[in-house]
């Protein structure tokens, strides 16, 4: 995996796989597993696939305490403006299925890269989004 996240307990394991192709050429994805408590790893839900072709989603990923609660960064998502990156939240719900929580966070301006790196608090309800490139203050000052 290109990045990876455990919750508190290290028994839940989010791992990003930037060049995976299930939304398009390097949309990227994320899959989320959890010990079975005897030998074996199962995956929770379905993947999250990244929103459109080189995406690069899950190049960054962060669990909330419980696993329960994922935020994934698309540095290469283009809904700010080519390659503005964005962030996607998502929450598993009762029938173990991941639910986007909200609306994508979205870069501010083309070539921000948000989503670069992502931080969850530990109950989920925070999130702290890198963008490198941005410029707010100063050229490139991220």
């Amino acid at each position: 995996g290109y990045s990876v996240s455990l919750s508190s307990d290290g028994k839940v394991v989010a791992i990003g796989a930037t060049w995976n192709s299930g939304g398009g050429n390097n949309s990227g994805h994320v899959r989320i597993f959890t010990f079975d408590g005897r030998s074996r790893w199962v995956q929770i839900g379905q993947d999250i696939d990244g929103e459109a072709a080189d995406d690069w989603s899950g190049y960054s990923v962060s669990l909330s305490s419980d696993g329960k609660v994922v935020a994934i960064g698309a540095r290469y998502n283009d809904g700010g403006g080519r390659d503005s990156g964005h962030v996607r939240i998502f929450t598993l719900d009762d029938s173990s299925k991941w639910i986007q929580i909200g609306q994508d966070i979205d870069g501010e301006a083309a070539d921000d890269w948000s989503g670069y790196s992502v931080s969850l608090s530990s109950d989920g309800k925070v999130v702290a989004i890198g963008a490198t490139w941005n410029s707010g203050g100063g050229n490139n000052s991220g």
